[in-house]
This record gives structure tokens, C-alpha cells and sequence, in this order.
């Protein structure tokens, strides 16, 4: 079911963005492209043109929107609250936690004679 509501949505897509192309801007359009040899002239040319484009537009796009509204209703999303990233790792343990007490060492004194960078000495 969703897989051909899926396909009905990008062949409406298509379809949209073919209707839109095709209107006339400042160049004449498609009509003006095509000529009247391919009798063009009589669907896509003059008047005819802007009010079957029009119409053809405003009716993918109103199909394109129920297309949209059908498939937020009909997509079956996750049936439980998602969880966020605290939740899981209160849920988990903290990973950063070690599982045992680290000991403590004391770290040794520098012995008292040695020069340890700090003061510039007797020179």
C-alpha cells in the first residue's frame, strides 16, 4: 500500500514539474518551441494554453497535496515514545563509568636536589 502510494506520489511529481515547464513565460513557452506543423498550436498555443496549463497545474498540485495528507495518515510510525539519547544511556549505564574503582596512587615527589625547569638557578 505504501509502496504504490509512494509511486502515485512521484508520478504526480513528475507530472507537476512537466505542467510547470511547459507554461508560458516571457519566451511564448512550449508552444512557441514546437510550431504548428505538430498541431501544438490548437492545445498549447495562444489562449488555449494558459487556461489548459493553468487548469492541469492547480490540479497536479491539489493531487500533489492530498497525495502528501494521504500518506502522513496512512505511514505507521513508532507505536511508543521515541527515547532520547539521556534516557538510553541512563537505561544502558553510563559508558564513561569505569566497572571498578580505579586506585588512587600517589605520584612520588621530585627529589629535592633536581632542577625542574621552573627557576632559572645559580648560573
Amino acid at each position: 500500500m505504501i509502496a504504490l502510494l509512494t509511486i502515485v506520489h512521484v508520478l504526480i511529481c513528475a507530472l507537476l514539474v512537466v505542467a510547470v515547464l511547459m507554461q508560458s513565460g516571457k519566451g511564448g513557452g512550449l508552444a512557441g518551441s514546437i510550431g504548428g506543423g505538430l498541431g501544438a498550436s490548437s492545445v498549447l498555443g495562444g489562449r488555449t494554453a494558459t487556461t489548459f496549463l493553468t487548469k492541469t497545474t492547480t490540479g497536479l498540485a491539489t493531487a500533489f497535496l492530498v497525495s502528501c495528507l494521504i500518506q502522513a495518515f496512512v505511514h505507521e510510525g513508532p507505536t511508543e515514545a521515541p527515547m532520547t539519547a539521556t534516557e538510553r544511556m541512563l537505561a544502558e549505564g553510563d559508558p564513561f563509568q569505569m566497572p571498578f574503582e580505579a586506585s588512587v596512587e600517589e605520584t612520588p615527589a621530585a627529589p629535592e636536589g633536581s632542577d625542574t625547569g621552573g627557576g632559572g638557578g645559580d648560573q
